[in-house]
């Protein structure tokens, strides 16, 4: 009896120690492919393209140090501030994954926001997560791009969480802005919240899912009082289904996981960055979630003093194109325009991207 117990203690400890080695190899993989350091522009050769620009800078805003991650092939063209989504989740590894032709004809500035990716730390001040700050942040910026590369202004693009911050900043700082681009437009989140929670159950019933039946029928949708807490538990599930059934962050996409593997793929992060990188979106999403449900735009804003380009996935789920359209019927700007994306969901710049960028051209000419 004791001959056995110690070959099975051997074997777990074999086991143990295997287990251990494979962390330590991957973690060290990790660590390699994290120098956090910008790839340059390079030609079909590999050389650097005279005058390109890829860079990653830290600035102060609001009186907290933010980071950019700056890249064009030219560095006279337009500058393009791009806002991503979340709150708290920076886009730049998917748009390096997908889409890195706007790079040829703007300077394209990724802004890792306040409080995420690479612009997380534990020395931010939980009052300044809000979104009057974010929208300061956001003028701040803005003013330092079109004095740094001597333009009098620039374009601002954003997506989902980036899109409610940036038509709201355009709104309040039109003369700072060429145009504004939403991609996956915010306007109404409680409203299309209900939406997309209705959507799921149908889908769940139309494909005989007894699984996401079960799942669903065990939470309730929040209600206007509802807290954080709330919330989070009601997204942590019901999102899953969303993207599931295809209305999440691409059309195709069925997990997080491709999401994931470029977050971890990307040299322009840390291996400390790369862990704290979810971290960090819940940080976010904790302190500004409820900011974005409880703020109808329906309300906010009727008019614009800028053009206003709304770019919508037909199987948007996330932020229904429903709503968007709706918003974007009773909005009044100096020049609008709304455009359908058939085959894409929540990113139809990193799902259709040729169409996407065909019309960022043609309205940036």
């Amino acid at each position: 009896m004791k001959t056995i117990l110690k070959r099975i203690s051997k074997l777990f400890l074999y086991l143990l120690g295997g287990i251990f080695l494979i962390i330590l190899i991957l973690a060290f993989t990790l660590w390699i492919k994290s120098p956090g350091k910008a790839d340059p522009i390079t030609d079909a050769n590999g050389n650097t393209i005279p005058g390109s620009i890829s860079t990653i800078e830290k600035i102060v805003l609001g009186g907290q140090e933010q980071y950019l991650i700056i890249r064009g092939t030219d560095i006279t063209k337009p500058v393009m501030l791009f806002l991503h989504g979340g709150p708290g989740s920076p886009e730049y590894a998917f748009m390096k994954a997908t889409n890195l032709a706007l790079e040829n004809d703007f300077v394209m500035v990724y802004w890792e926001q306040r409080g995420a990716g690479k612009s997380y730390s534990k020395e931010i001040p939980d009052e300044s997560m809000n979104l009057n700050q974010f929208i300061s942040d956001t003028r701040e910026l803005s003013e330092y791009l079109a004095k740094r590369f001597n333009q009098g202004k620039i374009y601002i693009m954003g997506h989902s969480w980036g899109s409610f911050l940036g038509i709201l900043t355009a709104f309040h700082y039109p003369e700072l802005f060429h145009a504004y681009f939403g991609v996956g437009q915010v306007c109404h989140q409680y409203k299309g919240e209900h939406i997309s929670y209705e959507w799921v159950k149908e889908q769940a019933q139309l494909n005989n899912d007894e699984k996401a039946i079960n799942g669903l029928s065990k939470i309730s949708f929040p209600d206007s009082l509802s807290d954080i807490n709330a919330w989070k538990d009601f997204l942590m599930i019901e999102r899953n289904y969303v993207t599931q059934y295809g209305g999440g962050v691409t059309h195709e996409m069925k997990g997080m996981w491709p999401v994931v593997k470029m977050v971890l793929n990307l040299k322009e992060y840390t291996f400390r960055e790369k862990i704290m990188f979810m971290p960090a979106s819940l940080y976010s999403l904790e302190h500004l979630w409820l900011e974005v449900i409880n703020k109808n735009l329906f309300n906010e804003i009727d008019s614009m003093q800028i053009p206003v380009y709304i770019f919508q996935g037909k199987f948007d789920y996330q932020t229904p194109y429903s709503v968007a359209k709706d918003f974007y019927d009773q909005l009044n700007a100096t020049e609008k325009d709304f455009f359908t994306f058939e085959k894409s969901a929540h990113s139809p710049l990193m799902e259709e991207v040729e169409k996407f960028n065909t019309i960022i051209l043609d309205k940036t000419r």
